[in-house]
């Protein structure tokens, strides 16, 4: 048999205690005594057989149960206040991301008219930034972010794995070339991302030299540019010779704007993840949108 809800006034009290984390200002917030509200908690708390605050001095600290039940309750409580607005002035639902720059516009962007016909009941806000988000301030839902995996507080989701290959443009390899092997790029002009050589990535010309066992002391002979974007941008223009993460020129090389030097790939150290809080990790269209992520980076991974 289905267990029957608690009071929905409860429940109230309950999530604006949870958030708060004092009785006393929950009662200004719901204009009740604290009195009133540690009875809807007393009863909540029979109902469900746990407890769920462990109460102090000054405030109060919620259980290992608390902690569920004050998720779970979030969770509805956007998913309803996300019904209610739609329903009231006839919206869409909308979802912020943020995404770095080069995969915002070389991988998303591209994609996005077909996550528009899928879901046209969804819209979608896209900031490209390099700057961490707060997702617990909820100014964002979700972000994708290419790193170490390591996310503490938020959900990180895999998305996919990169890996790099030195690009250039066809004239530019016609003026210079051929290339037979790894050796053959040390006689020409590289360009360098000078964010992707500084971090950990393995995007990069440093870590592409070491996998194929090049002298590291000649990688800074080249042009210095901030940003894949950049550099990538350069070398389809005739610069020189870019390293490029396979994610970012699908469109350029099966246009024929740029072309690889070699036929091998090295895997980068980082992968792609998409991050949400856990607040908010169930709620459907977040869900609808990540589902759809996963997909077409599966398919990406594929044509690669």
């Amino acid at each position: 048999m289905a267990r029957r809800l608690p009071q929905l006034e409860s429940i109230r009290a309950f999530e604006v205690i949870a958030r708060l984390g004092s009785f006393k200002r929950a009662s200004e917030e719901l204009n009740v005594t604290a009195s009133a509200l540690s009875h809807r908690i007393a009863d909540l708390e029979a109902d469900l057989g746990v407890l769920l605050f462990t109460r102090h001095v000054r405030r109060v600290v919620l259980t290992l149960e608390g902690e569920r039940l004050a998720a779970g309750v979030r969770r509805a409580l956007l998913e309803i206040q996300s019904t209610i607005a739609s329903v009231a002035r006839n919206e869409r639902t909308r979802l912020r991301v943020t995404a770095i720059p080069s995969h915002a516009v070389r991988w998303l962007a591209p994609r996005l008219a077909g996550f528009r016909k899928k879901h046209p009941e969804t819209e979608i806000d896209i900031t490209a930034d390099l700057a961490l988000a707060d997702l617990a301030q909820r100014t964002v839902d979700i972000a994708l972010r290419f790193g170490g995996g390591h996310y503490p507080t938020v959900e990180a989701e895999w998305l996919m794995a990169d890996t790099i290959f030195p690009v250039a443009s066809p004239d530019y390899l016609a003026a210079n070339g051929p290339v037979r092997d790894p050796y053959d790029v040390l006689r020409m002009f590289r360009i360098l991302d000078t964010t992707a050589e500084n971090d950990e990535s393995g995007a990069n010309w440093r870590h592409w030299f070491a996998m194929n066992k090049l002298p590291l002391d000649t990688i800074g002979d080249g042009m210095n540019l901030n940003g894949a974007l950049l550099a990538l941008e350069a070398a389809a223009s005739g610069l020189g010779v870019a390293i490029a993460r396979r994610s970012l020129v699908e469109n350029e090389l099966r246009t024929g704007r740029l072309v690889r030097l070699l036929a091998t790939e090295v895997p980068t150290n980082w992968n792609h993840y998409v991050l949400i809080h856990p607040s908010i990790s169930a709620w459907e269209p977040a869900r609808s949108f990540i589902n759809w992520l996963k997909a077409e980076a599966g398919e990406s991974a594929g044509a690669g």
